[in-house]
């Protein structure tokens, strides 16, 4: 089964992972800034080519685990990712569209007045239609290969696990998230203050960090819905 720990490990135990994260934690210190200044004009932009490279960068790294390259972090070559982050985006509009309409279309019958029952299911009409674009981004990135990614039959082979493991996974990042963050957060505001510049930088890290982890595991999860089922195949036209 996908692990978290592991993704974890794998992260950490690759060379420069530190100085990689750090380096990406940059723009989205910058993009933080002018979202609290109200530079949305600026922000636009910035955050527009930030989050084409980002998605490239986290895309490149659940292709590397799966390839099993020494390098699960990609370097910093940014006409690669943009053009990995332009096909993720064309490999996954459709079902992210298709998922966006039936949250509103099922949440819309839900008619609970009780809130506390009503956001509960909220969140797991949620994680059930996020099951769609999580099973299509398991598909993509185990060959980048657009097409291959509107596969229904994959796609429906993915999909349970899909809504399991990616719920399973935000509670464990959630978990981990508050305690370790959280720890640091404290010390921080009861030594020296939150209003400084290298808390909020500490935070980006945190993020850029979480985001690789669970690149990370999302790509252990397609390996293990997949290699078996894929080996078979070549098996059956083999023979």
């Amino acid at each position: 089964m996908a692990s978290i720990k592991e993704a974890y490990d794998s992260t950490i135990g690759e060379s420069f992972t530190g100085l990689k994260l750090i380096l990406w934690a940059i723009p989205l210190f910058i993009c933080r800034g002018l979202f609290l200044d109200n530079n949305f004009g600026l922000l636009t932009v910035v955050g527009s080519v930030f989050g084409l490279l980002l998605i490239g960068f986290l895309t490149e790294s659940a292709h590397n685990t799966i390839a099993k390259k020494s390098e699960l972090i990609p370097g910093i070559n940014l006409l690669s990712m943009a053009w990995t982050g332009i096909k993720t985006i064309l490999a996954m509009a459709m079902s992210v569209g298709i998922a966006y309409i039936l949250n509103l279309i099922i949440t819309g019958f839900v008619k609970i007045e009780d809130p506390t029952f009503h956001m509960t299911i909220d969140i797991f009409v949620w994680f059930f239609v996020v099951a769609l674009p999580v099973s299509t981004y398991l598909i993509y990135i185990r060959r980048l290969n657009v097409f291959e990614a509107f596969n229904l039959k994959k796609i429906f082979v993915a999909y349970g696990e899909a809504f399991l493991a990616f719920a399973y996974l935000v509670v464990q990042m959630f978990i981990i998230a508050l305690i370790v963050v959280g720890f640091i957060t404290y010390m921080f505001w009861l030594f020296v203050g939150l209003d400084n510049a290298i808390i909020n930088f500490i935070w980006c890290i945190a993020v850029m960090y979480n985001l690789t982890v669970m690149a990370n595991y999302l790509a252990q999860l397609s390996e293990e819905i997949f290699t078996f089922r894929e080996k078979e195949e070549i098996k059956k036209t083999t023979y």
